[in-house]
């Protein structure tokens, strides 16, 4: 049997990591959630190769999208990333790309096309 694709969702808003489970649903995918960017960190810090892909948000408490991916990164953690975030400037999405993020979506977001995007990712 295959092993299930670990995600870890980084996101402030309930709505959302409380959605991604049922998005990506047993016993293909198992999902783990942070709220913010520390909790993520502290998350990865435990276990720095746990997941396959996080999906990030940008907007959020304490520690920004970019603020966090640039700590995973320090952290010489290479995991696949997405951004799901509203409104980025160009600068933000500059930044994204120079950092090896392959993908940035926008919110609202389609369920299928996130779907699509970390299975590719992750293939």
């Amino acid at each position: 049997m295959k092993t299930a694709l670990k995600i870890l969702t980084v996101d402030d808003n309930p709505s959302i990591t409380g959605c991604m489970p049922f998005i990506f649903a047993p016993p293909l995918y198992e999902v783990s959630s942070a709220n913010d960017g520390d909790d993520a960190l502290a998350k990865l810090d435990g276990n720095p190769n746990g997941y396959d892909v996080i999906i990030v948000d940008q907007k959020m408490p304490h520690l920004s999208g970019v603020e966090l991916v640039q700590g995973i990164r320090e952290r010489g953690i290479t995991g696949k990333i997405v951004v799901l975030s509203a409104h980025l400037s160009p600068q933000v999405r500059e930044a994204y790309q120079q950092m090896g993020v392959l993908m940035v979506m926008d919110k609202p977001f389609n369920v299928e096309e996130l779907r699509s995007v970390v299975n590719e990712l992750a293939a």
